[in-house]
This record gives structure tokens, C-alpha cells and sequence, in this order.
């Protein structure tokens, strides 16, 4: 399905279900109401119908109460230590609007054991609690009410958060988080933040967080209301379903969910320059099950030129976190200065030593120091053209047994294609007795299994390869590295442009599979230089 076409089919499911919903609880009137008295508390199944352990329970206006879980970021313990991530999908079908991209993020809050954490809604927003919050009279709290609030703006969700933030200061400020004396406030999370949270962070493994969606052993119906058949073409009940590693609810299907920053197009592995209109993430209701992911990312424009109004669409909800103010305080500006100098100073200018002998050289007139620094600026020359030299060596080594190691694999290859080209002969099968063919198969999973070594070990080679130099000595060397087998006529010469391909990739931030690396070097024709 073309990408014009699914976006048309979200916007009419939107419409109809804004239709069938009720009228949503938004707009300048209900800003400005009073807010009523204060109900009773609301029972737990209708804001937290999950309950686990760690949940963290804020109350609401109206009796209500919203649940919250930690998301953890492990990012070291410096003050502007951050954590490098991976984002969207290595498609390259919609490579403009999710293409694979890394980024960076970090967290306020530090959890029990240190580790550095922050709070995401444990469930959309439901209509319940927009009521409570934004309007007046207090809604009684009931299985309806339970249901995502859709049919909301990104100016809606904005204003819930500010409303929201304002309510709980004045409220319940002893029970917000703190970043050092900074007190917690509610927004929308950042797309990076709902990524991350959605892939299941640092809950699950990398091959587990690089997938398509999180770990779904129950199948992707226990876990996300989308497609034809899990609704009545309006949001459901939040809840209803299995959550993500995190203890998360609905991050796919149901509604979409706004998110903080406008909508910008990828540039192939970064986003583009250009700010468009805003963001919507993890499909709803009406995108089949199938489709679901979460690298799935909607633009949607701010305003509706029919309506002459922000766009609300009743497939689109959202849900919110805690944040603080980055610096956490004014107390806390010493401890960021001397962080950050510690960064500049270890990273930046400065640090080069023939640099800062020739400076000194500048600042003294004794002919015999200066003699002396000349001198051992000669041997720090020297001794870094050796080490570079051996760098050079080292990573030229690496590419030579890379290439030898893709070599094995494609071989391997081979083999198990004719062996499994011998089990689908008539002859065989006709020919043979049945230990043979159990032999044969035997063999065929016996060389499968040596070969994942080999591209296991070819994955850690490439990366080590990556680590013992730079980007313009890999090139070089690559290029050494196919001189030397041409001169020799080595059969290995046509694979240095596929590990070369798989460098360039890593070294980009691209992760690749190991089955990606394996179709690749199987690829390689038998014929050729």
C-alpha cells in the first residue's frame, strides 16, 4: 500500500471515529471554567487497570489519578553523560520519514540504584482524565471513561499538560519527582523518548531492540489493538491488552500518540533541516496489525483549512511524562561548568603535545631549551609515525583475515546448495536409503552452524576493525588490501568491497544483522576478479 494511500485511509478512519465519539472536552470555554470540587477517589481499575510494581501513582483533579512508569536511560554518572541510541527502521521504502538514525538521551531522575531514569504515562490519556483535568462538572470515573481520549490537537494535549502541571504544583508537589531541587512537570515526550520506550529501552537485548516491535511471544493481538476486528472504529479502553518489557500499555495501535517537536523528513541516517507540521507515533486502531512498528511515525498538519480549525482526528491521542528544567538548578550550574570543561579539555584543542611545545617554545628566549624542545617534539613526530604506522598494519591485517573470513562463508554457502540441491534430487530420494539422506542432513546443519561462527566472527572483526582506525586509513588500506590480491591473483579480492560496504555501514551508526551480512557475501558471483 502506497504511502499516500495509508495516509488517506487514517485521516477518513479519523474522521469517522470522530464522528461515532463523543464530543471531545477541549477549547477556550473549558479553559477557563473553575474547577469543580474534588470527588471521591476514583477507583484504581479505571486509571491504572494494570497495576505492577514500580508504578508511580499521581493524582489527579476530580479524585482521579494518572499512572506513570521509570524508564531507564544507563548513561554514566556525569552530569552530561548521555546514552547513544538507534531509531526507526533499515527500510528503505519510507526511508524518508523513518529511516535508520542515531541519537542521543538522556534522563533527570535517578532510580533507587543510581541509574538514570524518566517517568512515561503507563496508558494514553483517557477520556476520564482529560474531563478531570480540563473541564467541569468532574466526570464519575466509569468503564467508558476509561477509553483514549482522541479527537484532541497537539494545542489540546499541550494545554492538558500545562494544566496538569500547574494542578499538581499547587496540589501534590511533595509527590513529584525531583532533578537535585528541580520539581518534576508533566509534557509530551520527545520522539526520541517515545522510541526508546516504545522498542522496550534497556529492557531488552539490542537484537530485541533493533526489531521490528518489541518481544510479542503471545502474539501481536495480545499486545495492540489495530486492524480490522479489535475495534468498533473508534478507540478502545486503554489497558485492555499485554504491555511492552517496560510495563508500558498500547504504545502500538488504539490512537497515536502526539509527541513534543515538529515533524522533520530523514536525510538518510539524520533528520532533515526543515521543521513541517507535527508528529504523530505509533499507529491506532485503524492501521493493520501487520503494519504496526515502532519506528511508525505520522506527519500530521497543525490546522484543518476545511475546518478553519487545529486538526483533530479520532484516531489520534496522547499520552505524557515527567520532566525537569536540564540544568536541575541554580546550585547545580558549578557542577555543569566543571563538566563540561572536563569534556572540552579531554576532547578539544590543546591537547595535541607537539602543540604545546611549539607554544612554549614561543614564550622562551633560552636557545638551549628551545633546542631541547625541538628535540623532543622530533622524537613525539616519531613516535607517533610509528604508531600510526602500526595502526595502518593492524587494520590492513584485520581486512585480509575479514576478507578471508567472508570467503569461508560464501564457500560454505556452496556447499550446503549443493547439498540441499542433493536431497531435492529424484535420483537421491529414489536412489539412497534413508541413512543416507539423515546424514546428509545431518551435514547440511553442521556446516549452517559453522558458518555462523564464521559471521559471528566476522561482526566482531569489523567491529575492532572500526576501533583501530579512522574512516580515511580504512579506505587506504582497503584499497592496499585489493592492489596486493590482484598482484597475487588472490579468489579473496571480491569480497574487500563487501566488508569495506559493511565498515563504511558500522561506522556510520548503521547496525547490520547478521543475516544481512550473510546475504551480502553469498551475493558475491563465483566469477570475477
Amino acid at each position: 500500500m502506497s504511502r499516500v494511500a495509508f495516509v488517506q485511509r487514517q485521516v477518513l478512519a479519523g474522521a469517522l471515529a470522530t464522528l461515532a465519539s463523543v464530543a471531545p472536552f477541549f477549547g477556550a470555554t473549558a479553559l477557563g471554567q473553575t474547577e469543580a470540587a474534588p470527588l471521591a477517589s476514583w477507583d484504581p481499575r479505571f486509571s491504572n487497570p494494570k497495576p505492577a510494581p514500580g508504578d508511580l501513582i499521581l493524582p489527579l483533579p476530580c479524585g482521579g489519578a494518572m499512572a506513570f512508569r521509570a524508564v531507564a536511560v544507563p548513561s554514566g554518572t556525569g552530569a552530561l553523560d548521555d546514552r547513544a541510541i538507534q531509531l526507526g527502521n533499515p527500510d528503505a521504502e519510507l526511508g524518508f520519514n523513518e529511516y535508520q538514525r542515531g541519537a542521543f538521551l538522556a534522563a533527570p531522575f535517578r532510580a533507587a540504584d543510581g541509574t538514570r531514569v524518566f517517568y512515561l504515562g503507563k496508558y494514553d490519556v483517557t477520556r476520564d482524565q482529560y474531563a478531570a483535568t480540563m473541564g467541569s462538572p468532574c466526570p464519575q470515573a466509569s468503564p467508558r471513561g476509561r477509553t483514549a481520549q482522541a479527537s484532541v490537537s497537539w494545542f489540546d494535549a499541550v494545554a492538558f499538560t500545562e494544566r496538569l502541571s500547574s494542578w499538581l504544583l499547587a496540589n501534590a508537589a511533595d509527590k513529584l519527582p525531583r532533578n537535585h531541587q528541580a520539581l518534576a512537570f508533566v509534557r509530551l515526550p520527545t520522539e526520541e523518548e517515545w522510541e526508546y520506550a516504545a522498542r522496550g529501552g534497556a529492557a531488552v537485548s539490542e537484537s530485541e531492540y533493533l526489531a521490528r516491535t518489541w518481544p510479542m511471544p503471545e502474539g501481536p493481538e495480545r499486545y495492540a489493538v489495530a486492524g480490522a476486528g479489535m475495534s468498533d472504529g473508534q478507540a478502545q479502553q486503554v489497558g485492555q491488552l499485554l504491555p511492552n518489557p517496560l510495563g508500558l500499555c498500547d504504545m502500538l495501535g488504539n490512537v497515536e500518540q502526539w509527541v513534543l517537536e515538529p515533524y522533520r523528513l530523514n536525510r538518510v541516517g539524520r533528520l532533515q533541516g526543515m521543521p513541517g507540521g507535527l508528529v504523530a507515533r505509533g499507529g491506532s486502531f485503524a492501521t493493520p496489525l501487520e503494519e504496526l512498528r515502532t519506528s511508525m511515525r505520522s506527519e500530521i498538519p497543525p490546522y484543518d483549512p476545511a475546518k478553519k480549525a487545529p486538526t483533530r482526528l479520532g484516531t489520534v491521542g496522547f499520552r505524557v511524562m515527567l520532566s525537569t528544567v536540564a540544568g536541575g538548578g541554580l546550585q547545580d550550574v558549578a557542577m555543569l561548568r566543571q563538566a563540561f570543561e572536563s569534556l572540552q579539555h579531554g576532547t578539544a584543542a590543546g591537547t595535541d603535545p607537539r602543540t604545546r611545545i611549539e607554544q612554549l617554545k614561543q614564550l622562551t628566549p633560552d636557545q638551549t631549551l628551545r633546542r631541547a624542545l625541538d628535540g623532543l617534539s622530533a622524537e613525539l613526530a616519531a613516535d607517533e609515525r610509528a604508531r600510526a604506522d602500526a595502526g595502518r598494519q593492524t587494520v590492513r591485517a584485520e581486512l585480509n583475515a575479514a576478507t578471508a573470513l567472508c570467503y569461508v562463508v560464501w564457500r560454505i554457502q556452496h556447499i550446503i546448495d549443493v547439498q540441499q540441491s542433493q536431497l531435492r534430487s529424484p535420483e537421491f530420494r529414489d536412489l539412497q536409503t534413508g541413512d543416507m539422506v539423515q546424514r546428509v542432513r545431518a551435514a547440511i546443519a553442521a556446516n549452517q552452524a559453522e558458518q555462523q561462527t564464521a559471521i559471528d566472527g566476522y561482526g566482531e572483526l569489523l567491529r575492532q576493525t572500526i576501533a583501530d582506525g579512522t574512516p580515511s586509513v580504512v579506505a587506504a588500506e582497503s584499497q592496499v588490501v585489493s592492489q596486493e590480491m590482484a598482484a597475487r591473483a588472490d579468489r579473496r579480492r571480491r569480497f574487500v568491497a563487501v566488508a569495506t560496504g559493511h565498515l563504511a555501514a558500522l561506522g556510520a551508526g548503521h547496525p547490520l544483522t547478521p543475516d544481512a551480512m550473510l546475504q551480502d557475501i553469498v551475493a558475491v558471483p563465483a566469477a570475477g576478479p
